[in-house]
């Protein structure tokens, strides 16, 4: 007999929408460690019946006692999304976090904070705070948030977090900060990489030519890459760089975002 769920179990689903499918990844236990993730497919025609395709599949994994709660997570693309990260000289609570962000967003977007959602994210340095500040207009997230009902999203993440987080699982490792990271599916491209001062990022919503966005990307950020981690769909590369290809029969950026808020590797930042 397998593992009996309990009641108000709550399992955490990263969905992502492709051209054809919502592609769904969970992880059946809280842990993640030593754990592998679950992986299926619903066709975009058929969102009401996701939920019952889910229940389906984890049912064939273990013993499901009634109510089974799901936590649904999604995320938004690069070029949705405004991004800052600030470098800070004091460690700040979650007030004077938040007073900052919206310090931030008045002055730099000309756009009404009531029309926006954010989010922020800190990471403790050895003097000081670094302050990862996320806003999308709240008609552009309601929009994507649309695509997936009848399904209640509870958490919108960005991609680029999602894909770094799902990089560092299937390389179990986390990437220096001269390593660059690039996803292409068949609609997009994105290139970023974390450093201790920022997220860089550079993204195309296509499969764009990855020479001319590498040659971009250096040139925009002008700091050293060392090495590079490719996941591409295509099946021929067209690319001049050496790079070390990743491969994974689980959609990154839904395991990324199966694994958000998840102690994912020991050496976890945050992100």
């Amino acid at each position: 007999m397998g593992k009996l769920i309990k009641k108000n179990t709550t399992i955490q689903v990263g969905i992502w929408l492709t051209q054809h499918y919502f592609e769904l990844v969970w992880f059946n236990q809280d842990k993640v460690e030593n754990n592998s993730p679950h992986f299926c497919r619903v066709d975009i025609n058929a969102p009401n019946t996701i939920n019952s395709t889910l229940f389906e599949q984890i049912s064939n994994q273990m013993e499901i006692q009634r109510p089974l709660e799901i936590k649904w997570v999604t995320a938004i693309l690069p070029h949705q999304v405004w991004f800052k990260s600030l470098l800070l000289q004091h460690h700040l609570n979650e007030s004077e976090c938040d007073h900052q962000c919206r310090y931030t967003l008045e002055n730099e977007l000309p756009i009404p904070l009531d029309d926006l959602w954010f989010d922020y994210i800190t990471l403790p340095l050895k003097q000081g705070l670094r302050l990862d500040i996320f806003a999308v207009r709240k008609i552009v997230a309601q929009s994507l948030l649309i695509q997936f009902l009848p399904l209640n999203i509870k958490v919108l993440d960005t991609v680029v977090s999602c894909l770094y987080r799902a990089f560092c699982y299937t390389l179990q490792t986390t990437p220096s900060n001269h390593s660059l990271l690039i996803y292409q599916d068949e609609q997009n491209t994105i290139l970023f990489r974390q450093t201790q001062q920022e997220w860089q990022i550079l993204s195309h919503p296509s499969q764009a030519n990855l020479i001319e966005l590498y040659q971009l990307f250096a040139q925009r950020y002008q700091q050293k890459i060392d090495d590079v981690w490719l996941y591409s769909q295509a099946k021929n590369i067209q690319f001049h760089a050496k790079y070390q290809r990743i491969t994974s029969d689980i959609p990154l950026i839904a395991l990324g975002a199966s694994l958000w808020q998840k102690n994912w590797q020991q050496n976890e930042n945050g992100y």
